[in-house]
């Protein structure tokens, strides 16, 4: 069959690119492999032409995807599945990027830009550090090819057409062949319809990206058994990669605090975690290489931790893209055959990085050689892979042990425990080591599918309890890491310059600690016990020692210069970021207690009355320190807005005090999705989304006797119906006859349903609808509450499961608007925006000041 108006032009281009881009970056990697074994410049003038033709293939790919996605060609898969003719246009970015294949070629592309910039800057280290990023582009070209070898899948292609995808096979709408007529696609999941979607994910995945340079960087030095020569240029690299990494970690907490009803900034989700990790590594590492840059120390440590950032990034791709956190990540992908691949990806690297740390040769052949063979026995013939994966992880370990005492040179004399280098490692060490917990909690799945165990996921509160004693020295090491010199420092004189921060950051920490007890911050909910307070006052007072030592650095030391300041206003920010996470997270207040007297358990599990207040249109409630009020909706474009009034109330008036507009944007394709609305004071934040509402009711529904079309309702025994005006409960079900009439007539029987209708004003209404049962015909007989203008049928009995079915309907002319709503208190979480901000214009001059000088000399 000829399809009218398919572009298949572009399947085949945007495929010619893909295969370009995988055979230029095997064709680079193999050209520098020989150029760094021999200084021949044919190799290398072959290495540098074949890396710029990948390039041209990543970008000829995302040219070809972006040009699909513009035009809504809608016989491609890709752009059916994440575009529509109602999107807007600015969102095209955010569906380039919002799935596994355009994020991959997001990633790709920025390798690209990196590899541009190294071709011109590696120098003696050109050869190395580009062959071993063109087979890192290799491998993240293949996860775009979408072929299939031996029955195994590899990649998945983003050209596949819509009648290609195993998923539509064979449905009626392909027998047109004028099908792309009227198709409209899927459209973008509602969540990812924001503008943080166009700018947070690009500078996530840079910050990825930037992560592969100390890695490369660091394996050329060991094939070349260069331990330190390669360490100063890669400072530069590291600082970038630790500010835009952490720029866009902070962006991912701003859009959920923003854009997502989640209730707060972070949650630590597996994916959120997963972006964390590598950064915590790389700002070990970046801070290593300072101190070998200054005195040539910590040389195994800085070289582990900067291999360990990007095979932290390649584990965190295949947790998020494996679908092993399907079930408990709601940022994860869903897995598309590609599992395999994408361990492989991952264990490829951390072999050759473990090979390459290997001094002795005989060593480095058996661990690889045995790497191999379990690799073969997994993905070829999985063989016990869990086990085979056990057996790698222990040589691994092992082999590492062995390098530490066999294959690196040793510092020739200790630090001293007063002197920065020492102090510059033990904070690396701490990095590393929260780095490690968080990645131990957030594989649980993995271990739950390896073992076959059933544990459950680490909790937000069980993540706290292991990461505040982390963020509480971290805070010591900043307050005393500047004061300290390389080599040593005289005890007084370091005394001299701590004691006056430390007793402010004591005074204010605990004047601070008092004001959010006293404000009754930390006396809600279970999880703010006596222990937790001490711990939270610790924090506090160790941020604010943070926070007065650097700033007393800069402006004593500094004589208040901006120049060379990067790490003292870098460290002023981190501090304020910790002092701010606590208080507005610790301090986070439930204001929506439902004080409707209308219980909202019965929507569903989720539902609370402690957290969920119900709002009827027109209904003034009290909330927290105000006054509430549903007044209203209105509708624009796919966004349903909800006016919630707030007011105060002195001398028995209520006074305006603001509105917020809460809303929820519909998608019949996918589910609405309620965004949240947010009013921001000096002092807090009042952050609130609709949890419940009818997206359909657009106003106030009226009408005289006429009743709403019935809804069934499957319900227990004490089970609840919610109705507009009522708490409906099945109180119990009898049987209508005696023994003796049953008797009688054993083929009739008849059965009484009690509902218990609960109103505002606090009465009870009863209905008793009816179910006969005869040999030939079922008869439900309704009942009904006239001045609740309720009625119900019980037209169904499920014995065995002990449920019953009961269909309800309502009078339009009691139909009353409503909506459930949460609302919350962030008490000065204008501390953590605050903090974020300064961190980052710190890191940025710390970048800065690491690129000057070394052209300075």
């Amino acid at each position: 069959m000829t399809y009218i108006g398919e572009h298949l032009y572009l399947q085949f281009w945007g495929n010619f690119f893909i295969v370009l881009s995988v055979a230029a970056s095997a064709l680079a990697a193999t050209a520098y492999f020989f150029s760094f074994k021999s200084p021949d410049h044919n190799w290398k003038n072959l290495a540098r032409i074949s890396f710029r033709l990948q390039v041209l293939g990543v970008l000829g790919t995302a040219g070809i995807l972006f040009w699909i996605l513009i035009h809504h060609y809608y016989e491609f898969s890709y752009c059916w599945k994440h575009a529509s003719n109602s999107m807007q246009l600015r969102y095209v970015f955010a569906c380039f990027w919002s799935d596994q294949e355009g994020s991959f070629l997001l990633w790709s592309f920025w390798h690209c830009m990196i590899g541009i910039i190294l071709q011109r800057s590696a120098k003696e280290y050109e050869s190395g550090v580009m062959s071993l990023l063109s087979v890192i582009q290799f491998f993240l070209g293949t996860m775009l090819l979408g072929v299939f070898v031996f029955g195994t899948k590899i990649g998945t292609n983003p050209f596949i057409l819509l009648r290609e995808n195993p998923d539509f096979a064979n449905i009626p709408l392909f027998k047109n062949p004028n099908y792309l007529e009227h198709l409209d696609g899927r459209g973008l999941n509602p969540l990812l319809q924001n503008y943080w979607m166009t700018i947070h994910p690009p500078t996530l995945f840079l910050g990825f990206a930037l992560t592969v340079v100390p890695f490369i960087y660091a394996l050329t030095g060991l094939w070349k058994k260069d331990f330190l020569g390669w360490q100063k240029p890669l400072l530069p690299w590291a600082f970038t990669g630790v500010m835009v990494l952490g720029t866009g970690i902070l962006m991912g907490g701003a859009w959920a605090y923003e854009a997502l009803s989640f209730g707060g900034f972070w949650a630590w989700d597996p994916v959120e975690n997963a972006s964390l990790v590598p950064w915590l590594t790389l700002v070990g590492a970046a801070h290593l290489l300072l101190v070998n840059k200054n005195k040539g120390n910590s040389i195994f440590s800085s070289t582990l931790l900067s291999i360990a950032s990007f095979i932290l990034v390649l584990y965190s791709t295949f947790l998020t893209r494996s679908g092993i956190l399907g079930n408990s990540s709601v940022h994860s992908f869903t897995d598309l055959g590609m599992q395999k691949q994408l361990l492989l990806f991952l264990l490829v690297f951390v072999a050759l990085a473990v090979y390459l740390l290997q001094s002795k040769k005989i060593f480095g052949k058996f661990y690889l050689g045995l790497s191999v063979i379990l690799f073969i026995l997994t993905f070829s013939f999985n063989f016990y892979p869990s086990i085979c994966m056990i057996i790698f992880g222990i040589a691994t370990l092992k082999m590492l042990f062995v390098t530490y005492f066999t294959g690196f040179p040793k510092d020739i004399k200790e630090e001293s425990l007063f002197s920065r280098e020492f102090w510059l490692f033990t904070g690396a060490l701490l990095f590393f080591l929260s780095a490690v917990t968080i990645s131990i909690f957030t594989s649980i799945p993995i271990f739950n599918k390896m073992f076959q165990m059933n544990k459950a996921p680490f909790s937000a509160t069980k993540f706290n309890d292991w990461e505040i004693p982390f963020a509480m020295l971290l805070a010591l090491l900043v307050s005393v890491g500047q004061f300290l010199k390389y080599k040593n420092t005289e005890k007084s004189a370091l005394i001299k310059n701590l004691w006056p921060s430390a007793l402010f950051g004591f005074i204010f920490g605990t004047a601070a600690a008092g004001a959010m007890y006293y404000s009754n911050c930390w006396t809600e909910g279970e999880n703010n016990t006596g222990i937790r307070k001490l711990e939270y006052w610790i924090l506090l007072c160790t941020s604010a020692f943070a926070l007065f030592a650097n700033g007393k650095y800069w402006l004593f030391h500094l004589k208040g210069k901006m120049k060379g300041a990067g790490a003292s206003v870098a460290h002023i920010g981190f501090a304020i970021l910790l002092a701010g996470a606590l208080i507005s997270t610790s301090g986070k207040k439930t204001l929506s207690r439902n004080t409707s007297g209308k219980n909202v358990t019965g929507l569903g599990k989720e539902f609370t009355n402690k957290k969920n207040i119900f709002l009827a249109m027109g209904d003034t409630l009290p909330m927290g320190p105000y006054f509430i009020s549903y007044t209203g909706r209105t509708k624009a474009g796919v966004n349903m807005n909800f006016r919630i009034a707030y007011f105060s109330k002195t001398d028995g008036k209520y006074i305006p005090c603001f509105e917020l507009f809460p809303r929820v944007q519909l998608n019949e394709k996918m589910g609405n999705t309620a965004e949240p609305d947010t009013r921001h004071f000096l002092s807090h934040d009042i952050y609130t989304h609709v949890s419940y509402a009818d997206p359909l009711n657009e106003s106030s529904t009226a009408g005289s006797n006429e009743y709403e079309d019935p809804e069934n309702h499957i319900i227990h025994r004490s089970d609840s119906l919610f109705s507009s005006n009522a708490i409906i409960i099945l109180d119990s079900v009898f049987l209508n006859k005696s023994k003796k009439e049953y008797e009688l007539n054993p083929e009739h029987t008849m059965v009484t349903a009690v509902l218990a209708a609960h109103t505002t004003d606090r009465k009870v209404c009863f209905a008793y609808p009816k179910f006969s049962l005869d040999s030939t015909r079922i008869t439900p007989i309704s009942d009904s509450i006239p001045k609740l203008g309720l009625r119900f049928s019980l037209w169904n009995i499920h014995p065995q499961e002990g449920t019953f079915e009961i269909l309800m309907s309502e009078k339009k002319s009691n139909k009353k608007d409503f909506l459930v709503m949460e609302a919350y208190m962030f008490p000065y979480i204008n501390i953590l925006w605050i903090g974020c901000l300064v961190m980052a214009i710190g890191s940025g001059m710390a970048v800065w000041e690491r690129i000057r000088v070394p052209r300075n000399g």
